[in-house]
């Protein structure tokens, strides 16, 4: 039994599909068929169940996925170890980063981290915050960026601040706003932000026309005339045809995204997380 076919068993039941498992690997579809096969003629016994509708895991199949889950996961931990036992930094930092965040934030971040440690590998997940803290509470990566301030029970650092602006193709009044076409970005942190200040603004509800997870596709609807919206000002640009409003402190509430990395104390036993956690707090002004 090889830790490959464990792998490869673990993205075939995640999708539920052969072909889309081999997407996910770069790996040919008629490979992964061909490593099942040898796996179930290994065990004799049979893992899949194929259909015209995707896979389905046997008994033994699932239990196997199941069981192989915690001995990959204790396999890239002995990795971890015997890495760490060295001088030099090295090994895979796993980090888990905020849609937003990722896109605007940490592109330069990742670049001087592995500049100054060239030997360390990056493995990076991004996704909603809700889904980077399910992923650093089930221990798949190292470190989390959110931007929502999720509950954690271990280690959270304030990494950032950016101030909420609206922005709008062409100069609009305050005044005539709750009656712009509104484009929302309905991530939890932003979204707390900008209810807390349309309410202490308006009495009538904001006309939201469209919803996006995604400040860059926000942004380019607004650019296109489809409507107004609040945004962080990290993703603002000098070249950017807009209209930028700063939203103003209301009785003395700051409206601001703030973004956090969360992560468990004993993964500083690691140098790579280590010096990714001191790299972080020392180039940030709020750690």
């Amino acid at each position: 039994m090889d830790f490959r076919d464990l792998a490869i068993l673990q993205v075939i039941y995640e999708e539920k599909n052969i072909k889309k498992a081999a997407d996910r690997l770069f790996i040919s579809q008629p490979a992964i068929t061909y490593r099942i096969h040898q796996l179930e003629k290994e065990l004799n016994i049979d893992l899949l169940i194929r259909g015209n509708k995707g896979v389905q895991f046997t008994l033994q199949g699932e239990f196997l996925v199941e069981s192989s889950k915690n001995l990959l996961h204790q396999r890239d931990n002995l990795i971890e170890q015997v890495q760490n036992m060295g001088n030099e930094v090295q090994g895979t930092l796993r980090l888990g980063a905020a849609n937003n965040f990722a896109i605007y934030m940490l592109p330069p971040i990742l670049a001087s981290f592995t500049k100054a440690f060239p030997k360390v590998k990056i493995q990076l997940k991004t996704g909603l915050g809700r889904e980077i803290m399910k992923l650093l509470e089930d221990g798949e990566i190292h470190i989390g960026i959110e931007s929502a301030g999720h509950k954690w029970g271990e280690q959270k650092v304030l990494i950032d601040r950016n101030t909420i602006c609206l922005i709008s193709k062409n100069k609009i009044s305050m005044e005539d706003l709750p009656n712009q076409n509104l484009i929302y970005i309905a991530t939890p942190a932003i979204k707390r932000v900008f209810t807390s200040w349309w309410q202490k603004n308006f009495a009538t509800d904001p006309l939201i026309t469209m919803e996006t997870d995604y400040v860059e596709t926000c942004k380019k609807m607004v650019i296109n005339g489809l409507g107004v919206a609040f945004v962080p000002s990290f993703c603002l640009e000098p070249s950017d045809s807009l209209h930028i409003i700063d939203l103003e402190t209301v009785e003395n509430e700051e409206f601001v995204l703030e973004s956090w990395m969360n992560y468990r104390e004993s993964t500083k036993d690691l140098s790579v997380v280590r010096e990714f956690i001191n790299f972080i707090t020392t180039t940030s002004v709020y750690s």
